[in-house]
């Protein structure tokens, strides 16, 4: 899980169907209302305006804004999680592993530009420590997740030995100027940045083929 938050919920009794469906609405307004109108601008008032029930409500379901914030990112970062996996085929390989969770990260920017522009405005914002605190970790998890699977990928000869921490970085880096980029491209042509992007990571990666017909390599 590369972004995932975890769900800060004190709440320990589980809701009901009914109060799951009012939280998921909650959530959407507020996604809407900070991806069109700014992080500052979402106060409780104008997300209940968007989500046509009573400020009381929000405060009901989620006490504060930083609780309300957290269940945010969690909706966000779950979704984008489970695309970067890529679907429900197994798996060919590192390099297919790799080239899904690139892949799947642009797809869903492409997908849903509203998520991803709340999801940027709430982490550029000055927030809560807690939650700063909480990003922050999640942050450090997944970078250690991804450069775990890349150093595992190394062991076992599919990809070529490098410094995992120098490619999470530039990784990252890449990924998160994804919604950017995309808000620069024509619809059309985001499937093919997609896979460009994929292709460029897979190929930094795997170990290189000897030529074909290359007398094998001595070994002392």
């Amino acid at each position: 899980m590369l972004y995932m938050q975890p769900d800060n919920s004190e709440d320990d009794r589980k809701p009901s169907f009914v109060e799951e469906a009012r939280r998921r609405q909650i959530v959407t307004a507020a996604i809407e209302t900070i991806a069109e109108e700014g992080y500052s601008k979402a106060s409780f008032a104008r997300i209940a305006r968007r989500a046509s029930i009573s400020p009381g409500l929000i405060t009901y379901h989620f006490k504060t804004r930083e609780r309300l914030l957290a269940a945010i990112l969690h909706h966000i970062d779950s979704r984008l999680d489970r695309a970067m996996e890529g679907g429900p085929e197994p798996l060919e390989g590192f390099s297919d592993g790799l080239g899904r969770i690139v892949g799947g990260h642009v797809r869903y920017c492409s997908e849903h530009p509203e998520e991803m522009s709340a999801r940027q405005n709430i982490l550029s914002a000055d927030l809560p420590e807690g939650l700063r605190a909480s990003v922050a970790g999640t942050r450090d998890s997944g970078r250690a997740e991804l450069a775990g699977f890349l150093a595992e990928g190394a062991r076992y000869g599919e990809f070529r030995v490098f410094d995992p921490e120098v490619f999470v970085d530039t990784l990252f880096a890449a990924l998160s100027s994804v919604p950017h980029r995309l808000a620069e491209l024509p619809r059309e042509r985001h499937e093919d940045y997609a896979r460009e992007l994929a292709e460029l990571f897979v190929h930094a990666a795997v170990a290189p083929s000897p030529p074909e017909g290359a007398p094998p390599e001595e070994t002392g």
